[in-house]
């Protein structure tokens, strides 16, 4: 935790991440100058600050960038579009930033396995950096290591008590192990704290694995208004298949399809269920 940090700076803190989490970086450094404003030589928002008015502003060299070689040059690879260039000026190195922005490189492109081996690193070299705990958890989630996700997910909270992305992650990761009294909590408390369509969606979901058919299906109908995804018509499919509306399912079902047709199981389900009204 920031040292001298108070209750204040702790929940401004996490408002800034919660924006930087939706690209809303404006709004994140407004957060970010309360809190220099009550502690002005706190070190992790004036780095957060800098590395969010580099993103805002190209014309603006970071203090990040313009004290870390590595970083300096992993930016300027970045923008010209060289992967490889970007992991060669990070890789081989034992600094913080380094570590973590592979970390963040390797999660964004589809790697967990990497990514939390460097989340580790970075956590071992600044254990009290909260963000390190949040990308490992994201790391573990899509690498469905559900259990050390969730426990990654709490270290997490015990740094940003109400943080509503670390509730809903932490729900998900719930939901996946079969734990839907407690995913159901979990994502109470991120709803509480804001209503985000993502969440509603794994609301939605949660409600289905309970079993609450007609609510899960009206909640994901809601969505559909807003949220044309596979997900949300394969999951009203589910409902209406578990209600044995099997007309209705193979409708819902086609259109997740048209959507995307990577889900094998879906794909499998939809041909069964087609080939079951046909013979009728």
């Amino acid at each position: 935790m920031f040292v001298g940090a108070n209750e204040m700076t702790e929940d401004y803190m996490d408002i800034a991440t919660n924006y930087c989490t939706y690209g809303k970086y404006k709004d994140a450094i407004s957060y970010i100058e309360k809190i220099l404003l009550i502690e002005p030589d706190n070190a992790e928002a004036k780095e957060l600050k800098n590395t969010l008015l580099r993103i805002t502003n190209p014309n603006i060299k970071s203090y990040l960038a313009s004290t870390n070689q590595n970083i300096n040059q992993a930016i300027a690879k970045k923008m010209s579009g060289d992967k490889n260039g970007q992991l060669a000026a990070l890789e081989g190195t034992n600094d913080f930033w380094s570590n973590y922005f592979l970390a963040e490189y390797y999660r964004d492109n589809n790697n967990p396995l990497n990514a939390i081996n460097y989340y580790q690193k970075a956590i071992e070299l600044k254990p009290n950096y909260s963000q390190s705990y949040l990308g490992l958890g994201k790391a573990y989630l899509d690498s469905k290591d559900y259990l050390k996700a969730i426990d990654t997910f709490n270290k997490y909270l015990s740094y940003n008590k109400n943080s509503d992305i670390a509730y809903a992650l932490k729900a998900d990761a719930n939901m996946n192990m079969n734990y839907i009294i407690e995913a159901e909590e979990d994502i109470t408390k991120a709803l509480n704290i804001e209503e985000n369509i993502s969440y509603l969606l794994i609301k939605a979901k949660i409600l289905y694995y309970k079993g609450d058919y007609d609510n899960a299906r009206e909640l994901l109908q809601l969505l559909s208004r807003n949220v044309q995804t596979a997900e949300v018509y394969k999951f009203i499919g589910m409902c209406d298949y578990a209600q044995n509306d099997y007309k209705n399912a193979l409708l819902n079902f086609n259109k997740a399809i048209i959507l995307s047709d990577d889900d094998n199981q879906l794909n499998s389900t939809y041909n069964n269920l087609k080939n079951m009204l046909n013979n009728k």
